[in-house]
């Protein structure tokens, strides 16, 4: 058993964040048609941007190590919670490919997709980090 966990907690954010790009991929395909080979670049494109953009913010450009602390209770109900910050990074994916113009829905949409998912996801932790808190004053 301690096997699945250490496996669950080693891919909980990456299994979130798979499902979150996929659906993202899917509801800009959905309102945009197929992207062509050079849109797909340009959604990975905004996607990774993203993903450099925060990771800059949240390591002072590099300077900070990112710190793994949390337990695995926290990792493990805060990952449960991931629905919210899959469903709402979807739900931005949507809404660039309705208001922008094709091409720039793929570069955006990647973008905006990433930034709600890593956002919610992070108060999704937050949340769960007081559940453990108040759980063990209990």
């Amino acid at each position: 058993m301690s096997e699945l966990r250490l496996a669950l907690r080693n891919n909980a954010g990456a299994y979130g964040y798979s499902v979150m790009i996929t659906g993202a991929l899917a509801a800009v395909s959905a309102l945009n048609g197929s992207p062509s080979v050079g849109q797909v670049f340009l959604f990975l494109l905004g996607a990774v941007l993203s993903f450099a953009a925060i990771e800059m913010l949240a390591t002072r450009v590099f300077t900070r190590p990112m710190n793994d602390s949390e337990g695995t209770k926290v990792i493990a109900l805060g990952s449960s919670l991931n629905l919210f910050s899959i469903g709402l990074a979807v739900g931005a994916a949507a809404l660039v490919g309705l208001v922008l113009p094709s091409t720039a829905a793929w570069l955006v949409g990647g973008f905006f997709a990433s930034v709600a998912y890593l956002l919610t996801a992070a108060v999704e932790m937050s949340v769960a980090r007081r559940i453990e808190e108040y759980r063990d004053v209990e």
